[in-house]
């Protein structure tokens, strides 16, 4: 059915038959979508992500929804009318897969659809938009080994994972929260039937005196591990915790922004890791206290010079350091680091924090020892956004 017939210029309406009458009357029942233009995001029927296009440029896209009953004419919001032809907002998203999203790395912007591109930003980039106009309630001031304690309320996005281990409850992961029903971690977090997560504590610093403000939620049986992790490497370590309720949002528990940019940041940049593990490589004692520390991404090539040098980095890291993994070090001290417990904590870009603008750029991961001359490593949000995306907004973000 040709898209000309759903949606025909305004113009030339006398000289159509009955047929084309019929659909232009059911046009006109559609909703109208106010004050739009052309290339102005919208939304369709089902939370279905759109862009207000021309019907004609329209019609390749939206035929095969038509055809394939996932929508109706009904179903289709008018953005009003062009100089030549209806404006009609239509699907970002070619039909009709169950999972449109199968890639584990995003495109490059010179790859990507134009249309999803320039016109429609991709999930993460709308949530991230509403994320950042969050207005914090109370001013915020500003051990991870070699870490300083973060006051309440500054990485409200930070989440303590409980597990339950021959019946003893015990914080052993970090994770991130990303909506209100997620929460972002390592695989190997969760990836073994001998520890298994419980709940999340979420809105606080100090997982063991916990105050007014912490939820512990529980953890669904849908645990979402990246389909090409394996336990016998390092690559792929991402992984989505479904929580069995929504996290209600304050000044204390938020989500934070995924990073979209796949370049490393520049050297100056403010990078912190933040976590509740190993504070004391001689004891092993873990901190009830969340910590922060900064440190500097490692470029990859230099990286990998350091993890070639470790003779196991052969049997976990067999194609070496690529760039869907992203590393990180104290390369001023050589004191501060992630270290067992942290591990899928976030590693924080803060671009300007006391307005509210800061990403989750990798997931802690591994490293050989902790406070070492090798790197810690990370794995990139930014490379397993549709990953990502396909779980905490299939449908698109609305």
């Amino acid at each position: 059915m040709a898209i000309m017939a759903l949606f025909p210029p305004r113009r030339v309406w006398a000289t159509r038959s009955f047929s084309l009458l019929l659909y232009g009357l059911m046009l006109c029942g559609l909703p109208h979508l106010e004050a739009l233009e052309e290339g102005d995001p919208c939304t369709l029927k089902g939370n279905l992500p759109g862009v207000c296009q021309g019907a004609s440029e329209c019609e390749p896209r939206i035929k095969k929804y038509i055809e394939t009953r996932r929508l109706t004419v009904n179903d289709i919001p008018t953005c009003g009318l062009g100089l030549r032809e209806e404006i009609v907002c239509c699907p970002v998203s070619e039909c009709c897969g169950d999972d449109q999203r199968t890639e584990t790395t995003p495109k490059s912007p010179e790859q990507r659809d134009p249309l999803t591109r320039t016109d429609v930003p991709r999930p993460a980039v709308q949530a991230c938009r509403l994320i950042e106009k969050r207005e914090v309630e109370e001013p915020l001031t500003s051990h991870i080994l070699g870490g300083i304690p973060v006051d309440p309320a500054y990485y409200p996005h930070m989440a303590a994972i409980a597990f339950n281990e021959l019946g003893n409850i015990r914080f052993g992961c970090g994770g991130s929260l990303i909506s209100t029903r997620f929460v972002l971690t390592a695989a190997h977090c969760v990836n073994s039937q001998d520890q298994i997560p419980v709940y999340v504590r979420l809105g606080t610093v100090d997982i063991a005196n916990v105050g007014a403000h912490y939820q512990d939620i529980n953890v669904t049986s849908n645990i979402r591990v990246h389909p090409e992790y394996l336990s016998t490497s390092k690559y792929n370590d991402i992984a989505i915790l479904e929580l069995a309720e929504e996290a209600k949002l304050n000044n204390y528990t938020y989500p934070a922004c995924l990073e979209t940019d796949l370049a490393d940041p520049p050297e100056n940049a403010n990078l912190y890791v933040a976590g509740w593990g190993i504070m004391n490589k001689t004891t092993r004692r873990t901190s009830k206290i969340l910590l922060r520390a900064p440190l500097t991404v490692v470029p990859l090539d230099k990286c990998n010079d350091s993890f070639s040098e470790q003779p196991s980095s052969q049997r976990y890291l067999k194609k070496g350091i690529i760039d869907t993994l992203l590393c990180a070090a104290d390369v001023i001290q050589g004191e501060k680091d992630a270290c067992q417990g942290d591990s899928g904590g976030p590693l924080v870009l803060e671009r300007d924090k006391p307005n509210n603008k800061y990403s989750i750029m990798g997931v802690i991961s591994s490293g050989f020892g902790c406070a070492t001359p090798t790197p810690g490593l990370y794995t990139r949000v930014a490379s397993f956004l549709d990953f990502i995306e396909g779980i905490v907004w299939p449908n698109g973000f609305a």
